[in-house]
């Protein structure tokens, strides 16, 4: 399936970004289609040169709003209605917001509820988690620009201590949603954005999903054609599980345990055990498919 390329609008609250993004900004549009129209709002009068310049240079048409009352930005308010007003008129159909403060929540909800595609843009220690959860992708100044900063390291080295959490979750969309532990990859990226609107590669330390999918244990990447698909593989096998946990019931006199008990006992003997990795919904499920064992209520017991 070919990906949407979109009639974009940029959209820059200046007061609330630093003119130093704005390059990895652009070529992060690119990826997405062509931008229609392009505006930064503020009291551009505030500005600096270098922000003019790099608006300038961008063909970014400055929007200026004088803040006329103590305590309110009257530039937001410009913006927030002028987006209203180009989904109204049709003219895109995708919206990048950049900017890290939260009041432009309810904005988002209000072009993705028109049918509008809402990416953010801010700054990953600033934006609030409705503000992420607003737009249908977030995207985070920190990890746009390909040059490591000391700010970009230190937080790709933070996500790369969950990566093996990542890996969890991309091993279970597999199971789940492919056939035979097969998925394509272009369906793997749409489920992670959709399910986590802040999905990013590049905050694992990987400029694209598939350098990602194939740094991770049992995944692997393979190609039909022009399609690119994921595959997993578990290490383990249901003989071999099945042969731990009868053995791990036989220690026990009565010849029965808990299920929770027997379930912590092959976690031990096999610290990556996943029932799910071996097509079963429940751990009682998977017990219940052994021959040698009954399950009854929430207990398993050799015959």
């Amino acid at each position: 399936m070919e990906k949407t390329e979109y009639k974009i609008a940029l959209m820059i609250d200046s007061e609330n970004v630093s003119y130093k993004y704005i390059k990895s900004v652009m070529n992060e549009i690119a990826k997405y289609g062509k931008i229609v129209i392009a505006r930064f709002y503020g009291d551009i009068n505030n500005l600096s040169k270098d922000w003019h310049k790099t608006a300038q240079d961008n063909a970014i048409k400055p929007v200026h709003q004088y803040n006329v009352a103590i305590g309110k930005n009257a530039a937001d308010m410009a913006m927030a209605l002028d987006a209203q007003e180009m989904m109204y008129q049709e003219k895109v159909n995708a919206f990048f917001l950049v900017t890290s403060d939260s009041d432009f929540t309810p904005l988002a909800v209000k072009l993705r509820e028109g049918g509008m595609h809402v990416i953010g843009v801010g700054n990953e220690k600033k934006v609030t988690q409705a503000f992420r959860s607003a737009c249908n992708e977030f995207k985070y100044f920190e990890y746009l620009n390909d040059e490591d900063d000391d700010e970009t390291t230190e937080s790709i080295e933070k996500n790369v201590a969950t990566s093996q959490e990542i890996g969890a979750i991309i091993k279970s969309i597999v199971i789940e949603n492919g056939a035979d532990n097969k998925i394509q990859l272009s369906r793997l990226g749409d489920i992670l954005v959709n399910r986590f609107s802040d999905f990013d590669s590049r905050k694992y330390g990987h400029k694209t999903l598939s350098s990602l999918v194939s740094s991770l244990n049992g995944l692997s990447l393979s190609q039909e054609k022009t399609t690119t698909f994921v595959n997993f593989s578990s290490k383990l096998s249901m003989k071999d599980i099945s042969k731990a946990i009868i053995e791990i019931i036989s220690k026990n006199k009565s010849k029965e345990m808990i299920l929770t008990k027997i379930k912590q006992e092959l976690e031990k003997k096999y610290p990556e055990f996943n029932y799910q990795e071996l097509g079963f919904t429940r751990f009682s499920k998977l017990i219940g498919s052994i021959d040698d064992i009954a399950v009854k209520s929430n207990s398993a017991k050799l015959k």
